[in-house]
């Protein structure tokens, strides 16, 4: 009898908590074909002890087939939500098969509300990018593309006021970098951030303005790959600030310019430090069946210490890059949970920077177009 009563009160202990949670399962895989032109962002020229080296030497491009996949897994209970996601990547260079690489990114996240003002939020994450590059012994690549990176977040959400959410978090993150050449490369960083979004109506519509910013610090181990001896550490200061607005045009519509001011501080050998600033906007279009995401930003990172070059030597200022940075992703459904979907994306760095003897610091030109399909089930 005692029996048949633990199992009658399990039993409904577990309709009760079925009956105040929620389970939520997407997913969807998709894939892009098109074609990268340099994808190792080289230069177009340099000097070598051997002669010149122009762009059909240094630059690799491909014709090119993306293969991604989404999950997202949610739980919620009463005043828990626990999340997880998964997105696996494949990138496949038809022309140059050994340049392929994959990634593999997961997240998960869990938040617990205190009442309707204050919410505890937390956060894990893993990502690994396996992608090879040229290696620390040839003429443009000098620094490694695959890593490791774990990290883990936790902080406060909070409505300070009516129509505001503001969040104050603490981070974690370790990358370790393959080896590459007899080189090996690591680093650890900690920090602060605060985000806070106000929302208001103006008629019908609400519009957001938004301000985010954090402060890091990173450290690096260098050493040789052979050897567990560091041969160098770098010890350096981040400080980063965005401020955006988002502007609706109509419902379907939304406009969001912003202005991104980033600082590096070098603590160990004063010579990397930059200040970087610079205006950008987006664009969200989204309907029942279509959905527009563009971004255009222009950057400008100004290096407080490295000394510019031209081929004869230093020109008298400071190392300066601009970025002119464009990225545009859309999808049209077409039914039974399939998408066309296109991607454009275009990086363009110009520097003062032109010793053609140099590896590092120079201008280049990264851009990709695809265009594929989407299944989302």
């Amino acid at each position: 009898m005692n029996t048949i009563k633990i199992w009658i009160t399990v039993l409904l202990g577990f309709i009760y908590m079925q009956s105040f949670s929620q389970i939520k399962n997407t997913f969807n895989i998709g894939t892009e074909g098109g074609y990268e032109y340099n994808y190792f962002r080289s230069p177009k020229e340099i000097r070598t002890d051997e002669g010149i080296l122009n762009e059909s030497d240094l630059i690799s491009s491909s014709f090119y087939q993306d293969i991604e996949v989404n999950y997202k897994f949610r739980y919620r209970w009463k005043n828990n939500r626990f999340r997880i996601s998964a997105n696996p990547f494949a990138r496949i260079f038809y022309e140059n098969m050994d340049d392929s690489y994959w990634s593999f990114n997961t997240v998960a996240k869990y938040d617990y509300k205190f009442n309707r003002k204050t919410a505890l939020i937390a956060e894990a994450r893993l990502m690994r990018m396996n992608r090879e590059g040229l290696g620390g012994d040839q003429d443009v690549l000098i620094n490694p593309l695959g890593y490791t990176n774990y990290g883990g977040t936790l902080g406060i959400e909070f409505t300070p006021f009516k129509n505001n959410e503001s969040l104050v978090e603490g981070f974690y993150n370790f990358r370790n970098f393959d080896a590459f050449g007899v080189r090996d490369l690591q680093y650890s960083e900690f920090g602060a951030c605060f985000s806070s979004v106000q929302t208001f109506k103006i008629g019908r519509l609400k519009h957001k303005l938004g301000l985010n910013v954090y402060a890091k610090k990173r450290l690096y181990d260098t050493f040789n790959a052979s050897d567990v001896e560091p041969d160098g550490e770098r010890d350096w200061d981040y400080v980063k600030g965005t401020l955006s607005y988002g502007l609706p045009i109509n419902k379907y519509l939304q406009v969001k310019p912003s202005f991104v001011y980033y600082m590096r501080i070098d603590n160990s050998t004063n010579r990397s430090g930059f200040n970087q600033f610079g205006p950008g906007i987006a664009l969200r279009y989204k309907n029942k069946n279509t959905k527009v995401r563009s971004s255009f930003s222009f950057i400008t990172r100004d290096y407080t210490d490295i000394e510019a070059r031209n081929t004869e030597g230093v020109i008298g200022e400071n190392l300066k890059y601009e970025y002119a940075n464009f990225q545009l992703n859309a999808s049209q459904k077409i039914g039974g949970g399939f998408s066309i979907t296109t991607t454009l994306f275009s990086r363009i760095r110009s520097t003062n920077y032109t010793d053609i003897d140099a590896r590092s610091f120079r201008n280049y030109r990264n851009q990709y177009a695809g265009i594929g399909i989407l299944w989302e089930f």
